[in-house]
């Protein structure tokens, strides 16, 4: 018996690493962004840390690799000069506005913080798709001469071409080389001539402790396309953990069970159907990987997801 079960386990852990997963195939993945600010006197103690501080509007893109909209080394377009001195996105927005029209990003992102205050935070649901798959953000570091946070094209596809399922990052200030100016302070003088975008982590005002922490969290995976020979598809939400069914072609599906990734059956539905879409729910089990078995009467169709 012991053998029998040993064999079976072997067997799921085969079929986990092997079979084509959900959220590798889909082409769209629903995810969260959230960056939490930890820049305050306590992190950067300075003799005049702002009374007012707080940060600009995080705005940001999707896009692929064709373009770069911010990044260390580069010099800041005007739409980032105006994101680091002002806070104001216009220009940034039109510049992704063009990038999108030239095919070379697919959506602009921006969203408020919760609150005036260097330790708030700004979270912002978003689609990707994988034509797009890198993301670049930015927000101003206020009041300050052309300080800022960003992110440059941070890929969410791991290397074999399959949606991470979560990114966390802490983030420094970078100085984006268009005013000059070493304090909390608007009004300076033009850099000229430009300066590329460099870090100012450990250079005073700042110390070498991160402002802030960027969470990037995969929530669901979009429905993988039909085919004749890929009938069924599954898609996953995490925030609900659940998953859904689409059976368009109303298949019979005989049996269907969930095993976790040592091969035990966390989950198992006996009730035939052939309904065309159904939602399942998963609370009572874990977050991690899982392997959906549907006994059809086309056979048995195998299916990862992650919750």
């Amino acid at each position: 018996m012991k053998a029998i079960q040993t064999l079976s386990r072997i067997f799921f852990f085969v079929l986990l690493f092997c079979t084509v997963t959900v959220f590798g195939q889909t082409q769209t993945a629903n995810y969260t962004i959230t960056f939490e600010g930890t820049w305050s006197p306590i992190t950067h103690p300075t003799t005049n840390f702002p009374s007012n501080a707080h940060w600009s509007n995080l705005v940001g893109a999707t896009h692929n690799s064709n373009v770069m909209f911010v990044g260390a080394g580069l010099f800041a377009s005007a739409g980032i000069e105006s994101v680091a001195e002002s806070g104001i996105n216009d220009t940034f927005n039109q510049e992704v506005l063009n990038a999108i029209t030239a095919g070379n990003a697919n959506l602009y992102l921006e969203q408020v913080f919760d609150a005036f205050s260097p330790t708030s935070s700004a979270s912002k649901s978003i689609t990707v798709d994988k034509d797009f798959p890198l993301l670049s953000l930015a927000s101003m570091i206020a009041p300050s001469p052309d300080w800022m946070i960003q992110v440059n094209s941070l890929s969410l596809l791991d290397t074999n071409g399959d949606w991470l399922p979560s990114i966390t990052m802490d983030l420094f200030p970078y100085d984006a080389g268009t005013e000059n100016g070493d304090t909390y302070s608007f009004d300076n003088t033009e850099t000229i001539p430009q300066e590329p975008i460099t870090s100012l982590q450990n250079i005073a005002p700042f110390s070498n402790v991160k402002v802030g922490t960027l969470t990037v969290s995969l929530v669901s995976l979009s429905v993988e396309d039909f085919t004749a020979k890929n009938p069924i598809a599954i898609s996953t939400n995490a925030a609900t953990k659940s998953i859904q069914v689409y059976n368009y072609n109303r298949k019979n599906i005989q049996k269907m069970d969930v095993y976790d990734a040592f091969g035990n059956i966390v989950k198992r539905y006996t009730t035939s159907t052939n309904s065309s879409e159904y939602s399942i729910s998963l609370t009572a089990v874990k977050n991690g990987l899982y392997v959906v078995k549907l006994q059809t009467e086309n056979g048995i169709i195998t299916k990862k997801i992650l919750l």
